[in-house]
């Protein structure tokens, strides 16, 4: 009697394992794991396949298989996925560090290659850099530069231009506060640099490339066609380009959970796909040509969009979709986003650690291994309908697999997310489908763009208007991260999968065990019942702060004038929304700056400020103490020994606490915090524990190993990595 072949076998699986071995799979793990042991250690990653070769070939020789040729090829073939997915990560820091470190004056030239809004300043990427240094050394390097232009001149900047500055320049390192710089690498911006627009000196410039000139010629469109607001959220849904957006009504989307409409994604490449398809299926046109007029035109969108990795991996996925359907082949969701994760990763080792690519691998890998099988448990509830049944199972599948990148990488979650996307991605899906179809005709004829653009543009006011109007941040799941526990949780979601084929029993003893496991990793590495009282360093390009925590009570620390994104983030992190004690190591103008971005975000019970700083009090709704000598901070005594420098006993433990101007004659203590190693500084100090916020050689400081936790226990100082 001839075996039924199941439903599933395929090309690239086949059997009834407890898990379907799939090739493709397979090779693109073994890619990806090279690169992230290259990023742990280096070279030596490579050298692994010496033992793991052997041990492999030697394993399957002893089961003396007939298969076993065609198993020891395809070891083979995964120690070389491996060792180029490790040899590319090294290749590719390299590169990146091989233009000459730069600090200090320099006057710099070059060409704008991209121009985005950054609130307050206007953020230039330039490209064909010409440096002359201080000393008159002249450098041409590959990389670019980021320009953070303040004031308005009233000249205008295109895309293409050439510029001329003196400016104090900066280098951005591959490793910087404890992790990859991916968006310095990815872009190839290895210079920052802050300069006033007045000193900013323009010309015509060599031209744009033809992506460039079609994306400037959209927004110029899109611009002059409706209003500045409606404008900005219509090139950022079309493009990915959040940049012209006010960056309150794009953390809104952000506290909505629904601002990955603005990262060119499966949704929009998705869209597209449709519409052309559609429209290639009606012209009659079939085979190799529809397959490569549709690819064609998604690369060339693809491209417009700047070559994104979610854009990439919607491409990838669109090409194997439309190459399976003309050849006749079964579909596998699985193994079309393993090779989309394969083939990004080829082209750019480094969006491994894009937070942006892992939230479109994990949203589209949670949807294919959750989203089936969810979708029919769904299906079974009554008065449900199917359609509705379809969208909460993609919809819930990809919230759970984001969850741990999401407040990791941003600090919160939001928990009206699923409801939103449920109500307002299919309504954005339709809005964004008739705008980008009257954006060529819009394109073409631009003096009637107002009335081509009139519809679309009101449609996409009304679809945003209940975004813009509702607060969302008081709906957000945040104060505690996962860290290394995130394995167990994607472990975990796999395994309560239909992709395990085990049965009911043991798969939910299995899930359990492992649920507990998780939720005790979880709550040891939040934790900090285990100590008196805590103290996290934080760090971030010249924003310095620490925070105190003991018996209920957290005080602030600030060291300079900080930024406002740094500081939301960072109290959403830590989870503080109301600060008992707040003090800022400045000077009075810088006092004065930071006050209010802290209210912005959390309430102040009281600050506390040194009586001879000459600090004016101008906040009326703010309890502020001028402090002579020694002072409660919570359960502290502490002590101004300069307008810079605070020293005070925490729980026992003596803290000083350094800004960038420090005075003479100070005490000895336990714990130094200061912005970098000073050999008088530690002489005078003869600190037990050193911290610095920048990089520091040899010590220990936030700029490479990331946040720092310093846990306090019965006289015993704990420091490790903040999670």
């Amino acid at each position: 009697m001839e075996k039924i072949k199941r439903a599933d076998n395929h090309l690239f699986y086949k059997g009834d394992r407890i898990i379907n071995f799939r090739p493709v799979l397979c090779i693109s793990l073994s890619f990806g794991l090279g690169i992230f042991l290259s990023f742990l250690i280096g070279y030596s990653a490579f050298w692994l396949n010496l033992v793991v070769i052997p041990v492999g070939i030697f394993l399957l020789l002893h089961k003396n298989s007939a298969k076993s040729f065609h198993k020891i090829l395809f070891v083979l073939v995964l120690a070389v996925f491996y060792s180029i997915g490790a040899i590319s990560f090294v290749a590719k820091i390299s590169a990146f560090e091989k233009d000459p470190e730069i600090l200090g004056k320099c006057f710099v030239s070059g060409e704008v290659f991209e121009i985005g809004d950054g609130g307050s300043r206007t953020i230039l990427t330039v490209e064909n850099l010409h440096i002359v240094t201080e000393k008159g050394v002249t450098v041409f390097p590959d990389g670019n530069m980021s320009l953070y232009l303040y004031g308005d001149s009233g000249q205008e900047i295109e895309i293409g231009s050439h510029v001329v500055c003196e400016c104090s320049v900066t280098t951005y390192d591959a490793w910087a506060y404890g992790r990859i710089n991916t968006s310095a690498i990815l872009s190839g911006t290895r210079y920052f640099a802050s300069v006033n627009s007045e000193n900013l000196i323009i010309s015509e410039g060599n031209g744009k490339s033809v992506f460039v000139s079609v994306r400037s010629r959209l927004r110029e469109t899109l611009f002059s066609s409706t209003d500045a607001s409606t404008a900005s959220i219509a090139y950022a849904l079309l493009v990915g380009d959040s940049g012209y957006m006010d960056q309150d009504v794009l953390q809104n989307f952000r506290y909505g959970g629904i601002a990955h409409i603005f990262a060119v994604s499966g949704l929009h490449i998705g869209l597209l796909y449709g519409m052309l398809y559609f429209l290639v299926k009606r012209l009659r046109i079939r085979g190799v040509l529809r397959v490569t007029i549709v690819f064609l035109v998604l690369l060339f969108y693809t491209g417009v969009c700047g070559f994104s990795p979610s854009s990439v991996r919607a491409l990838i996925m669109c090409t194997v979709l439309m190459i399976a359907d003309t050849g006749g082949y079964q579909y596998d969701w699985l193994n079309s986003v393993s090779l989309a994760f394969l083939l990004v990763l080829i082209l750019n080792p480094v969006y491994l650690f894009s937070v942006g690519f892992q939230l479109s691998i994990a949203a589209a890998a949670g949807i294919i291994v959750l989203g089936g099988h969810l979708g029919r448990l769904l299906s079974r509830v009554k008065f449900l309908p199917k359609k509705l049944a379809s969208a909460l199972s993609v919809s819930v599948s990809a919230q759970i697999s984001t969850f741990p990148l999401l407040l990791d990488s941003f600090g919160y979650v939001s928990a009206i997310s699923l409801v939103l996307n449920l109500l307002f991605v299919p309504i954005i899906s339709a809005v964004y489908s008739i705008l980008f179809l009257c954006m060529l005709p819009a394109i073409l004829f631009p003096a009637a763009g107002t009335v081509i653009l009139y519809l679309p543009c009101l449609l996409l006011q009304f679809a945003v208007t209940p975004i813009l109007m509702l607060d969302f941040k008081i709906l957000l799941i945040c104060g505690f991260s996962f860290g290394s526990a995130a394995i167990l949780w994607y472990i975990l979601l796999f395994l309560v999968s239909d992709k395990v084929n085990l049965k009911l029993v043991p798969k939910m003893i299995a899930s359990g065990i492992l649920a507990v496991i998780l939720s005790l990793v979880m709550v040891f590495q939040n934790g900090t019942f285990y100590y008196d009282g805590t103290i996290t360093v934080h760090s971030y390009y010249g924003d310095n702060a620490v925070i105190f925590k003991s018996d209920d009570r957290t005080a602030l620390l600030l060291v300079g004038s900080p930024d406002p994104v740094f500081v939301e983030r960072l109290f959403l992190q830590e989870g503080v929304s109301y600060i008992d004690d707040l003090i800022v190591l400045s000077e009075t103008r810088d006092i004065n700056t930071a006050v209010p971005i802290v209210l912005k975000f959390a309430k102040i019970g009281m600050m506390h400020v040194w009586a001879k700083s000459e600090f004016v009090d101008t906040f009326q709704t703010l309890e502020i103490q001028e402090e002579n000598s020694f002072f409660r901070m919570g359960n502290s005594n502490a002590c101004f020994m300069g307008n810079e420098v605070l020293y005070l006993n925490f729980l026992g433990a003596d803290i000083l606490i350094c800004g960038e101007e420090v005075n003479e004659n100070l005490p000895d203590c336990d714990v130094l915090i200061a912005p970098i190693y000073e050999e008088e500084l530690f002489s005078e100090c003869e600190p037990e524990v050193e911290i610095y916020f920048e990089k520091t050689e040899g010590k220990m400081n936030v700029y490479s190993a990331g946040d720092l936790q310093i846990g306090l226990k019965n006289d015993i100082i704990k420091v490790k990595k903040a999670e």
